[in-house]
């Protein structure tokens, strides 16, 4: 795992952060219930990514399912 890069702008940190990806999820599952994922990229510019697709082996942090 990665950690933040200090040189990144205070906005992609805060686009990067756990807490945005969660947000985005919630967004998404509440217009289409189904399966939401959020997943651990280790990619410091993308630590954190979306999915609505099933993960399969990548770091599933949270799974939303209805």
């Amino acid at each position: 795992m990665f950690a933040p890069d200090p040189g990144l702008s205070p906005k992609r940190l805060l686009l990067c952060s756990r807490e945005n990806a969660q947000r985005v999820a919630t967004r998404l599952f509440d217009l289409q219930p189904g399966r939401v994922s959020i997943v651990r990229t280790g990619n410091p510019l993308q630590p954190f990514r979306v999915c609505t697709m099933p993960c399969r082996g990548e770091r599933v942090e949270v799974e939303m399912v209805s």
